[in-house]
């Protein structure tokens, strides 16, 4: 059995990607002819992994990897180091070297096609690498992982894979020409990540996908039959607390589960979550970077609006003097 949690990061900044990811875990064969996601598979993994992971607002964490809504996670002092640290051996897990800084993590996650996630406009090919927060991250993080922190003991399941889709500013404005509104943005980065799980589902295991809902959104089936054609699509409940699709064609099926708040109730929803924000925060520490390296003086932003607009005022003058158009890091909504 298969199972994918689909999360994003990013949706309503003016400066920076929207992130999406999908984390897929694959159960194992015990041998007895069980198969350990029977039961409550979000539930699970939290259970099979408490000696190494936990919640963030769980107690007496010490030096545990979180697991949870990204947004809990990046909280505190320490939030930055423990949001990729968590990235980071999730990407081990899944078999992945650790990037040696901010643009590997990036360009590793977005392997599929590097170019669109747009990051190399902004690197300074002949300058300093930009590097973690803390120079000893990964050093440290080596130790941790000899221990194989989500690896459950029991050996019931494993993390297969990691995929990613970063929409930079210009294909993110191009999306908006297109259809109009985020939405339609939005979607499509969801369309490409469930493609290729539903390519992964070519091998005959049931595959079962959780993610948050879309905004307000509580009917999918006209948009899913449009990403996936040729394929038998069954309609379950839709309203605000659910909205499940079952997804089948010869030799294949996928349970689609769309919730609201997902990333803080489904461990693989959390994982994505975590993810997509540490590839967006890394994106964004190059981009500020560069021109902080041009406009002295210059605060860095996280993108959103109302400071989104202050770093506009600031970096449009020279934006301008370099010939760089807006459309190539503003996003218009």
């Amino acid at each position: 059995m298969r199972w994918v949690g689909i999360d994003e990061a990013g949706y309503g900044p003016n400066l920076g990607p929207l992130v999406m990811t999908a984390v897929v875990v694959e159960s194992c064969d015990l041998g007895d002819g069980r198969d350990p996601f029977e039961l409550d598979p979000p539930a699970r993994l939290w259970h099979d992994l408490a000696a190494t992971t936990c919640r963030a607002a769980q107690r007496g964490a010490g030096d545990r990897l979180l697991v949870d809504d990204s947004k809990a996670v990046l909280k505190g002092p320490r939030g930055r180091e423990r949001l990729l640290s968590s990235c980071l051996a999730l990407l081990d897990a899944a078999g992945r070297p650790l990037p040696t800084g901010p643009v590997g993590l990036v360009a590793s996650l977005a392997d599929r096609d590097p170019a669109r996630g747009e990051l190399d406009r902004w690197r300074d090919m002949d300058g300093p690498e930009d590097l973690w927060p803390t120079a000893d991250l990964v050093d440290r993080l080596r130790l941790k992982l000899t221990g194989r922190p989500f690896t459950p003991p029991n050996g019931a399941w494993r993390i297969a894979e990691v995929l990613v889709e970063v929409i930079g500013p210009e294909r993110f404005n191009a999306g908006l020409d297109r259809h109009r509104s985020k939405a339609g943005v939005h979607f499509e980065a969801f369309e490409s990540l469930l493609q290729a799980v539903w390519a992964l589902a070519e091998d005959g295991r049931p595959t079962h996908v959780r993610g948050d809902k879309h905004g307000g959104r509580h009917f999918y089936l006209d948009l899913l039959s449009g990403a996936l054609p040729g394929t038998w699509i069954e309609r379950g409940v839709e309203g605000p607390e659910l909205s499940r699709y079952t997804i089948r064609a010869s030799g294949r099926s996928l349970d689609l589960r769309l919730t609201p708040r997902a990333d803080a109730d489904d461990a693989l929803v959390a994982l994505a979550s975590i993810a997509a924000k540490a590839v967006r925060e890394c994106w964004m520490d190059v981009f500020n970077a560069y021109w902080a390296r041009r406009v002295p003086g210059l605060r860095p932003s996280a993108g959103y609006p109302v400071d989104a607009s202050r770093f506009r005022r600031d970096v449009e003058p020279t934006a301008v003097d370099l010939g760089i158009g807006p459309r190539l890091w503003w996003r218009e909504r």
